[in-house]
């Protein structure tokens, strides 16, 4: 375009860099879904999809040849496959897996607010506003939700009471280290679709690990 100065080229770039961005998660959500559903219905084939996930999320990068922020987004793709893979052994799980939803979820609610009634020592400097008092209450009301659906084991309650509260910091982490207060776009102002389901992740990652 004649006339077009730097701050036209700047627009051009970052039009373009946000688009890559969602591609990239056009495919971080496909490989994903591909893994729940393989998941469900042809176990035996998790670990082809999830390959053939993890090539085409190097393609991403590749194709749009972005030598200054692919390998960044190569990183960012690979730790979301592995991490929201963890989603995939919600199908296998039956029931176990709707109470271990039911029992992170309420746990999620009664933290929020009892750490905000309580106060008290802040739980990681990733996530100021969460308290122990606050992990600590949730972790019992998510125990307990576990206890009257009869759900009830060692693996369950560590994976509600350590692996919730872990997922939510790993999320925590995530975004202060892209500079971000919510995870997507999606319910933006809800912290994000992925704030949703962070605590539910890490559960379901510490349940696989116990086995």
């Amino acid at each position: 375009m004649e006339g077009a100065g730097p701050t036209h080229y700047l627009l051009t770039e970052d039009s373009r860099h946000t688009c890559q961005d969602g591609d990239g998660r056009g495919v971080l959500a496909a490989a994903v879904t591909g893994l729940v559903v393989a998941a469900a219905f042809s176990p035996d084939h998790v670990w082809r999809v999830g390959a053939v996930g993890a090539v085409a999320l190097a393609a991403v990068p590749l194709v749009a040849g972005d030598a200054e922020g692919g390998l960044r987004r190569l990183g960012t793709g690979l730790l979301g496959l592995v991490w929201l893979g963890g989603l995939a052994v919600l199908a296998p799980l039956g029931t176990l897996g709707l109470a271990l939803f039911a029992a992170v979820s309420i746990a999620d609610v009664v933290a929020y607010f009892a750490g905000q009634r309580l106060g008290g020592p802040r739980l990681s400097p990733l996530s100021p506003a969460k308290r122990w008092s606050g992990t600590l209450c949730g972790a019992a009301a998510g125990l307990a939700v576990l206890a009257l659906l009869s759900a009830w084991s060692w693996p369950a309650a560590a994976a509600v009471a350590v692996g919730g509260p872990a997922g939510d910091l790993v999320e925590s982490l995530v975004k202060r280290g892209a500079g971000v207060k919510d995870s997507g776009r999606w319910l933006a102002g809800a912290g994000g679709l992925l704030d949703r389901i962070d605590s539910l992740v890490g559960a379901l990652v510490v349940l696989i690990v116990l086995g």
